[in-house]
């Protein structure tokens, strides 16, 4: 990591050489002496595999690079300090000459730190001399390199477990790829899930024998050379080693033996991301021969390597399950008598493998040589990292994974994710802030990216790579959490080296080299260190779990990341203001009460986490001097008002609660100037705008990577000045907004920009995804919604004047017809406490062609008592809940459904029944819950009513007064798995 450490921090010298006001002569000198350094540093990470005095050396000057990285940031945070703080004290016409903030004093301290340095770099240089390293970069011959996995096509069917409907699926899709002269089926997943045994039980398939006339299996590896790769099918095809040397010749001879066949390739391990070079080979593969049929599989670790040659959708391996990976170590260890006893530790160890039949492999072998069952339950007890077996047989192949990775500054971030603790939920924008706050997103010289985006990239390239999984969306699509396998994460914790420490017991041993420290507790038992040293001071990320440990972090003058975790934390001293490197600060899900004033000191700052801290009051005033903050979050905070002036806050990026206030530097006009602003964002007090024109003054409009806001009026406001309208006409939002919420607005119409047109894409809703009107009680008539071409979820609740649902929420149509699909894409329509709502009408005359709602999946209403039609073309419908409504509403919304897998109704006057239809049209329903059906006497006058229920499994009854019978023949419903009723007095004593 030497070599990434350095590169960066001759960038940071040579930028603040420029912005210098003093030192420059230094700053320049330590520049030049970082990059003779780094002109030996790719022969010394080769040289440290075999020559133990080169990798010490490396360590050594790892720590002489982050400390040139500490002494720049350190002078970087005067450069800061001087333009906010000196900044503010103009009026004084004195300064204390012995003030620590005195820049003749400064430059003093400065030159002879970075003089430290300069010496310390200066010894590492004449020991790169001593050692004979080399400044072309040369590689020494020596050195132990890994050798290049090879692979073959033969198959050992006794050590292969599961993937039969794999299996099925992927020679299907051969069978039926006739229409193409070359298709191609990529196979990807991580390291060790069995993509090269997967692709030879595809291989020796019997079918695949008979489809194809040859089968060819070539292992690429690294070196995805066209030639080296034609070479390889030639010599498959004829068992002549003899190599030839012309291309050309080399597909002449492919030519005569392919001619007329159909063939099947296997490339096994691709890496090759390069889409020229595949393209060569593919051009060299269709010129052979014109025939179609012919088909390629692909194995490989990289989703950028599958989307670049696939022509049929790539196919992720799964992994196997505990039984299959029982199985596997259940051979391995066949020759040991196995007691129930044994057994069940071996299923325990079964589940560490995590579906990996390599580790499953490796284990069970493991295991064969631990005959005893202490030995077992010691491997049970420990992680795999503690066996040499076990790290020697897989890290190497999951290494390559690693190797592969483009940049060092990448090889850094995974590296990092050994911070987490295995099978931890890893946020993907806190592990994003957590990278940039230690450095490893730099912008290169003239790029347009900022950190975010690299960081973004980077994630991608990790998830591509497998190195990432288990990823989940949000319902935007956005991937907002993943995972690493246990043996990825015993990867990272291998190539962190010793800079990592995750403790959760007391330690006495050197931390000097610890970089990044973890403290987990269960809050009684809390770990210790002891024997710090005056060097040990190092740790850059310091995360606490559950551990008060008093001021002992704020020694750690070198911190980039603190994150504080647990409600036994009750308060942040004074002393936090030292930590000038300090770039993020989580105290989430703690009890601090207040900040101190202290934390706008941290200039550097740019992440500010405070989610879900129910007991602090408020921000500290001068929160505005955190000039390079980018993201503040603080969920579950409620403050009645804002720091003052966050409108200088220009480079923020996350802001996700904004509550309007009255005085200057409260105003909404503040959220104008934070154009950098994305994701969620949720506006409170808005009674508090003055007008149209202060709320245009946010500038919501040009904010085009914030998909999701919500404004907010409160309940309580003085409803005398109500400008709700011009408020709202002001804040419209940008065209690419996904999700909007209005709540408690007080004006009788919604803003234009809401407004759909007879074409959509005149709209600004176009991206629309969630809508949710809640409490806008005044207005009487709903907006044009049907032609948003993205809605998929719409909420209504609260809107005491509208008595009627018509074509005007649908979209206008003429009378000659209308052929436009109305709301295209909806999937959840919700309408809560519609008190005057009488009449929902259909969007359509029935002479019309085009269809209304075809995709919706989820209807809910509750608390509209005074409805009394409702539309009945539902053609997609799957759950319905329906609640404190009348019954010819509910059998009008039901007497055409035929797709309900789920309904609930509560609260039903003048029920006495089940419609029949219902019963007799919806034979996948799986649940029916009837609640507080004060009128309802039976489920159906059919006595062979569970006769339509063949899909039912959970049937609730409750509250319901008459219900005097339920149907013969509950005992015949297979598929019931949970039966309640409650209640209901009158039922036969039987039921």
């Amino acid at each position: 990591m030497a070599e990434e450490i350095i590169g960066r921090v001759i960038s940071f010298a040579t930028e603040l050489i420029s912005d210098a006001w003093c030192c420059e002569e230094e700053l320049r000198g330590l520049g030049e002496s970082l990059t003779m350094i780094r002109a030996v540093l790719t022969d010394a990470e080769r040289r440290q595999v075999k020559d133990e005095s080169v990798k010490l050396w490396l360590q050594k000057l790892e720590d002489v690079a982050y400390e040139a990285d500490d002494v720049l940031d350190e002078f970087a945070y005067e450069n800061l300090r001087q333009n906010i703080e000196v900044g503010n004290q103009r009026k004084r016409k004195v300064r204390d000459i012995c003030s620590t903030s005195n820049p003749i004093l400064f430059r003093t301290k400065m030159a002879k730190k970075i003089k430290a340095v300069q010496e310390k770099l200066a010894k590492a240089n004449d020991l790169a001399f001593g050692f004979g390293l080399d400044r072309l970069l040369s590689v020494d011959s020596n050195v132990e390199i890994i050798p290049t996995r090879e692979t073959d096509s033969f198959l050992d069917h006794s050590e292969v477990v599961g993937r039969k409907t794999e299996v099925s699926k992927i020679v299907s899709l051969l069978t039926s790829a006739t229409n193409q002269q070359l298709s191609v089926i990529p196979i990807v997943g991580m390291a060790g899930l069995g993509k090269t045994t997967f692709a030879k039980l595809v291989y020796n398939h019997k079918l695949v024998k008979k489809i194809f006339d040859k089968t060819i299996w070539v292992c690429v590896s690294d070196d995805f050379n066209d030639k080296k790769i034609l070479r390889g099918i030639l010599e498959s095809l004829t068992n002549n080693s003899s190599p030839l040397e012309s291309k050309n010749a080399i597909l002449q001879n492919l030519q005569k033996e392919l001619q007329g066949k159909k063939y099947l390739l296997i490339l096994d391990d691709v890496w090759n991301e390069d889409i020229l070079k595949w393209d060569t080979l593919r051009n060299c593969l269709l010129g052979i021969m014109s025939n179609t049929g012919n088909s390629i599989i692909v194995t490989t670790r990289s989703d950028k390597v599958a989307e670049i040659m696939e022509t049929y959708p790539r196919h992720h391996l799964e992994k196997l399950s505990e039984e299959e990976c029982w199985s596997i170590i259940k051979k391995r260890v066949s020759s040991i008598p196995l007691t129930q006893d044994l057994e069940a530790i071996g299923r325990d160890i079964a589940k560490k493998c995590g579906g990996v039949p390599l580790a499953a492999k490796v284990l069970g072998g493991m295991m064969c040589r631990k005959k005893e069952r202490s030995g077992w339950l010691a491997l049970l007890n420990n992680e795999i990292l503690n066996s040499p077996h076990g790290s020697n047989e897989m890290l190497p192949i999951l290494k390559l994974s690693f190797d592969h990775l483009p940049l060092p500054s990448l090889k850094q971030c995974f590296a990092y994710c050994s911070i987490f603790p295995k099978d931890y939920m890893i946020y993907k924008e806190e592990l994003i802030e957590l990278w940039m706050a230690e450095g490893f997103l730099q912008p290169t010289l003239g790029s347009c990216l900022v950190m975010e985006d690299i960081g973004n990239m980077f994630f991608d390239i990790l998830l591509a790579n497998s190195l990432f999984q288990d990823e989940v969306k949000d319902k935007y699509d956005n991937i907002i959490i993943c995972k690493m396998h246990d043996l990825v994460h015993d990867l990272a914790l291998s190539v962190s080296k010793s800079e990592t420490l995750i403790l959760n017991e007391n330690f006495g041993d050197d931390i000097s080299l610890v970089r990044h420290l973890v403290i987990q507790s269960n809050g009684k038992n809390i770990p210790r260190i002891s024997n710090l040293k005056d060097d040990a001071w190092k740790v850059r990320t310091f995360i606490s779990e559950n551990a008060t440990l008093g001021n002992i972090v704020f020694n750690f003058k070198c911190l980039r990341v603190l994150k504080l975790h647990g409600y036994s934390i009750k308060e942040l001293p004074s002393s936090i203001g030292l930590l000038i490197h300090l770039r993020l600060l989580s105290i989430s899900s703690t009890s601090i009460i207040a900040l101190p004033k202290a934390v706008t000191k941290l200039y550097n700052l740019q992440t500010l986490r405070i989610n879900f801290c129910g007991n602090l009051k408020e921000l500290p005033k001068d929160l505005k001097n955190l000039i390079n903050l980018r993201h503040i979050y603080f969920n579950g905070y409620r403050s009645s008002q804002m720091p003052k002036d966050l409108g200088q806050l220009t480079c923020l990026q996350t802001l996700q609660y904004f509550v309007v206030g009255q005085g200057t530097g409260f105003q909404i006009e503040e959220l104008g100037c934070l154009n950098q602003l994305k994701g969620k964002l949720d506006i409170h007090r808005l009674e508090h705008v003055k007008d149209k024109e202060a709320s245009r003054n946010a500038k919501l409009v040009e904010k085009a990577r914030v998909y999701e806001l919500r404004f907010y009026w409160s309940e309580e406001r003085d409803d005398n000045h109500n400008n709700d309208e011009e408020v709202l006409e002001g804040l419209q939002p940008h065209r690419y907004l996904k999700s909007l919420t209005i709540d408690g607005f007080g004006g009788e119409k919604f803003p234009s920009w809401m407004l759909t047109s007879h074409d959509a894409r005149d709209g600004f809703l176009l991206y629309l995804i969630n809508i949710r009107l809640i409490g806008c009680k005044k207005c009487e008539v709903l907006p044009t919604l049907g032609l948003l071409p993205c809605l998929r979820d719409l909420v209504i609740s609260g809107m005491d004047n509208v008595t009627s649902i018509g074509t005007e929420f649908y979209g206008n149509y003429n009378d000659g017809g209308y052929d436009k699909i109305l709301f295209p894409c909806l999937k959840s329509l919700q309408l809560w406490s519609m008190r005057n709502l009488v009449e929902w009408t259909d969007a359509m005359k029935p002479t019309t062609t085009g269809m209304v709602l075809p995709c919706l999946k989820n209807l809910t209403i509750r608390n509209c008592k005074q409805l009394k039609s409702a539309p009945c073309h539902f053609p997609s419908l799957e759950e319905l809940d329906i609640s404190q409504t009348n019954s010819t509403t509910f059998e009008k919304i039901s007497s055409k459904l035929t797709t309900l897998t789920y309904l609930r109704i509560s609260g039903i006057s003048e029920l006495a029944s089940l419609p029949e239809q219902l019963l007799k049209n919806n034979s996948s329903l799986m649940s029916l819950r009837i609640l507080s059906c004060d009128d309802l006497v039976s489920l159906s006058p059919h006595r062979d009513v569970w006769g339509f229920y063949t899909s039912l499994r959970s049937l609730e009854i409750s509250d319901c007064e008459k219900l005097s019978y339920l149907p013969d023949g509950l005992h015949t419903l297979r598929s019931l798995e949970e039966f309640r009723v409650s209640n209901c007095p009158n039922l036969r004593s039987e039921w």
